[in-house]
Order: structure tokens, then C-alpha cells, then sequence
């Protein structure tokens, strides 16, 4: 099996499928022989505890290789995405100046 525009939007959509993954922040698919390997990294709710974290990932990787039965090893990363577009706050909104 290859690593197909058609195979990654199948991949994104699996993992998009479960609520709490708000967005895939990248997405490798490569060929290992017959099998595919993906590496994924997913927004999360930075709130979340570690186990709630683990049960998400666990059940994407279940709905990813559901989907794909050719996608034998998936990793995915835990993350926070960061909208590189925003205009960082300046220093002067975040220290609070001495009074000295």
C-alpha cells in the first residue's frame, strides 16, 4: 500500500472523528514494505489529565488503524497548537513594572 493523498484524508478524518482531538497539527504517512507507518501530531486541551490524554490517543490510534487496516504502526503526539500568525503579546502587557 502507498502513502496517498487519499490514505491521509482517510488518516485525518479518523483522528478528527473523536471530539477532543481539535485539530491534526501534522501528519507523516510513510511505507514500511506492504504496511503504512504514520506519525501524527494532534491538538489537545492543554486542561486534560494524563490519563485522559492516553485514552484519547489510544482511541484515535484504534479508529486510525479501523479505517486503514494497512496502517500497522501509528504514533501519535500529544500537543497544543499555536497559531503561528498571532501577534505576540509585548513585553510590557505581561511584566509588571516596578514601582522603583
Amino acid at each position: 500500500m502507498s502513502a496517498t493523498s487519499e490514505n491521509v484524508a482517510t488518516i485525518e478524518a479518523a483522528l478528527l472523528e473523536g471530539a477532543s482531538i481539535r485539530r491534526v497539527i501534522d501528519l507523516q504517512v510513510a511505507t514500511a514494505g506492504a504496511d503504512l507507518v504514520v506519525g501524527a501530531k494532534v491538538d489537545l486541551d492543554e486542561e486534560l489529565t494524563m490519563k485522559e490524554v492516553s485514552t484519547i490517543l489510544a482511541q484515535a490510534k484504534r479508529r486510525v488503524q479501523t479505517a486503514l487496516p494497512a496502517a500497522r504502526i501509528v504514533y501519535i503526539e500529544p500537543d497544543v497548537w499555536v497559531d503561528p500568525d498571532a501577534v505576540p503579546p509585548t513585553t510590557s502587557s505581561i511584566v509588571m513594572l516596578g514601582l522603583d
